[in-house]
């Protein structure tokens, strides 16, 4: 063979090698999600079998930790342990601390129904009794003569075998009660009021609009905030004859601190939120011409004052509903087409002005950076 099509052999060899391995991780990554789908649905065998053969292709420290996890909710201590030890072998802090937490749980579930973690049986290692055999004089099991030993290929060794406890589900992993605490959360509000904005009967005072929000706890401790949102607010039409009244809608770009006041397990809080936002205005629907889209080419500057009420819902507080009180003010316009007939003062909007309102939203919450249940990984 030429050293060429050798080469090429090699070469080929080596990619199908590096392809192959990165189909078991992808394998082993659907394995897991599936796995975790099973938890989540308390198919509790079903979800052990997948996190078995996603660690048994790549033996991921996570891996590990999850099939840990659905093998205490079956009752399986003693196999949870051997899981939950492998995944130690492996594991960033963040989850040696998270992997430690569980076998002290486990450890104290065990206790609690007279479990025994250690195993029963083994695999014929040393110091193991040899079987008793009553037809032998010595009392002891003799090698068959007509079965050749083969030193290099022994037997396989007896699987241990643990005492099973009853199954606990996630009930284990919810020892404490929860606590009205999140990482982030997305909501949507409903509101309206009354307010001015511009020059007086210009726009009318009615007002109504919705809000996309989305909220991010970065200090559990003392409950303390950050909220991004944008809102689209319409003001109805004005109804003095003296001007050429018109409708009038804003669309709010801001962020906003708040805090909320309430205990660590109180299902209902009260929170304060003050922020500043951009207010991009377009008055009477003005549109593109050549698009056809409504186009908003006046911006101010605003502020959003809020007090909330909400009441936290479901098994770790994630459904949040919530009503609102709140005042939107702004500045006059500061920047304007530059087409004279088009200006801010002839929309009347060289004034500033605010709108009170009240509302009503809902906001789901989340543990995790990912959004992902608390007591599984990844």
């Amino acid at each position: 063979m030429s050293r060429l099509p050798l080469r090429l052999l090699l070469a080929s060899s080596l990619i199908s090698g590096v392809a192959y391995a990165e189909s078991q991780a992808e394998i082993a990554a659907r394995l897991n999600e599936e796995g975790k789908q099973l938890l989540f649905a308390e198919k509790y065998a079903e979800a052990s079998a997948k996190f078995q053969d996603a660690h048994s292709r790549v033996p991921e420290p996570k891996y590990f930790y999850n099939h840990c996890m659905s093998l205490t909710a079956e009752g399986k201590f003693g196999e949870a342990l051997t899981a939950c030890n492998a995944a130690d072998k492996n594991a960033d802090p963040g989850l040696k601390d998270k992997i430690a937490k569980l076998e002290q749980r486990i450890k104290e579930e065990a206790k609690k129904q007279g479990v025994d973690l250690q195993p029963v049986g083994g695999g014929g290692g040393p110091g193991d009794t040899p079987p008793v055999d009553p037809n032998n004089p010595g009392n002891q099991t003799q090698p068959d003569p007509n079965k050749p030993t083969n030193p290099t290929n022994p037997p396989p060794p007896q699987q241990q075998q643990y005492a099973q406890g009853r199954p606990v589900g996630v009930a284990l992993f919810q020892a404490a009660p929860p606590e009205n605490k999140y990482t982030w959360g997305l909501g949507i509000d409903f509101y309206g009021g009354s307010g001015r904005i511009g020059r007086a009967g210009y726009f009318g005072k009615s007002t109504g609009g919705l809000r996309v929000k989305g909220d991010y706890l970065f200090n559990p401790r003392t409950r303390i905030g950050t909220q991004a949102w944008f809102s689209l607010t319409h003001f109805g039409q004005g109804n003095t004859a003296a001007v050429d009244a018109q409708t009038l809608d804003v669309f709010d770009l801001g962020i906003a601190g708040y805090k909320h006041l309430c205990g660590s397990r109180s299902r209902a809080c009260i929170t304060p939120l003050v922020g500043v936002q951009l207010a991009l205005m377009s008055p009477a629907d003005q549109m593109d011409t050549s698009t056809g889209e409504q186009v908003f080419n006046y911006a101010s500057v605003g502020a959003r004052l809020e007090l909330g009420l909400t009441y936290a819902l479901g098994r770790r507080y994630e459904h949040v509903l919530g009503i609102t009180a709140g005042l939107n003010a702004y500045t006059k316009v500061f920047s304007e087409p530059s087409d004279v007939m088009q200006s801010a003062a002839s929309w009347g909007l060289d004034k500033g002005g605010a709108a009170g309102y009240f509302g009503l939203g809902y906001m789901y919450r989340f543990n995790t950076p990912f959004g992902s249940s608390p007591f599984v990984v990844l």
